[in-house]
């Protein structure tokens, strides 16, 4: 089995926590997406590219939320992080 720490697994958590909020259950896909991003700092580190979306997507909600404190340093975090190992092109 791949187990809960997997990186798919994780994606998987992420994806369906997408879902959640496409449908409108933010709390709900706060939660997953808190888990995704948990899990992908512990497995893949803060840098890694799927991190850096769970990142993303997980300040993106926040804002959706009209929790722009939490938001912003998510984002800024994922800004960051995609500059340092992507490049500023």
């Amino acid at each position: 089995t791949l187990g809960d720490r997997h990186p798919k697994t994780l994606t998987l958590i992420n994806n369906l926590g997408l879902l959640l909020q496409a449908k409108g259950d933010l709390d709900g896909a706060e939660a997953l997406l808190r888990e995704a991003l948990e899990g992908h700092r512990e497995t893949l580190g803060d840098r890694h590219p799927d991190t850096l979306i769970s990142i993303n997507n997980l300040g993106e909600l926040l804002r959706k939320k009209g929790d722009m404190d939490g938001a912003e340093p998510l984002v800024r975090e994922a800004l960051e992080g995609n500059r340092e190992t992507l490049g500023d092109r």
